[in-house]
């Protein structure tokens, strides 16, 4: 009983941060509104499932809320799992290499248009995918349609409502609010892309590995042939050096936690 009270008042201390983690995969992958709200909501359930079993099983290897970001992150690979079904890149995009398995995700799984997919892309501080910044939307798109047509994973609900009847997507407003917003995310992520660049070459795989890729910390082990325990403190100290080097680079406060959430305190 001692040991799940103790679990019971980390979660209600840390129940911010959980959701504001939570929050901010959904903005990266693209999730709003309500199933946004859905997947908070199915994160904390998990959390609390069976006497809060993820947090009875932290050990101190790390911080809380470092350890509850590899738990947000692996609960969040579940649901997507669960829901849209298990996704494989296609051999094709296995043979044309990280680009075209990532445009072949966006697109056929999370269900970007090519200009969502093209910009997503671009904005990327992964290594391996700087070269979209330098091919046109008819050099990816042409990349895109050597790959095969899938259907997408994630359900959609057309219901009963004819067409015409169906309310425009967005207000000219929230198309200008939308461009503001892309904008600070260009200027957020580039300043990671340079941040990201001046840490040496196996830290910057590791942070790829957990928050872009949403590997567990097992596997990030298994992956680098590293020992598991001192991945948490390692990735609290890369963690650490982006929070301190970010704000020199011009990101504001209120930016880091709007469009990095898991990764700030």
């Amino acid at each position: 009983m001692a040991e799940r009270q103790k679990a019971e008042a980390l979660f209600l201390a840390n129940l911010e941060w959980i959701e504001r983690s939570a929050a901010s995969l959904c903005r990266r992958y693209g999730l709003g509104g309500d199933e946004a709200k859905d997947v908070c909501s199915w994160v904390k359930l998990k959390i609390i499932e069976d006497d809060y079993a993820p947090i009875r099983k932290f050990r101190g290897d790390s911080s809380i809320r470092t350890y509850l970001v590899v738990v947000v992150a692996s609960l969040f690979r579940d649901y997507r799992a669960g829901h849209w079904g298990r996704w494989r890149p296609s051999a094709a995009a296995l043979r044309a290499g990280p680009l075209a398995v990532r445009l072949e995700t966006l697109v056929y799984r999370d269900g970007s248009t090519l200009d969502q997919a093209a910009r997503t892309l671009r904005e990327s501080p992964q290594p391996d995918l700087q070269k979209a910044k330098e091919m046109t939307d008819g050099e990816l798109a042409r990349m895109l349609a050597e790959l095969p047509v899938r259907g997408p994973l994630r359900p959609y609900e057309a219901g009963e409502a004819p067409l015409d009847a169906i309310p425009a997507v967005s207000s000219a407003e929230e198309r200008v609010a939308q461009q503001e917003s892309d904008q600070t995310r260009r200027s957020v992520f580039g300043a990671l892309e340079r941040v990201m660049g001046r840490l040496p070459e196996e830290d910057r795989l590791i942070l790829q590995l957990v928050y872009w890729q949403g590997l567990s910390i097992a596997d990030v082990a298994r992956v680098r042939s590293l020992p598991q325990k001192p991945l948490y403190r390692r990735i609290e100290r890369i963690l650490g050096q982006l929070r301190r080097e970010l704000p020199a680079e011009g990101v504001q406060q209120e930016q880091l936690r709007e469009f990095l959430g898991e990764l700030t305190p």
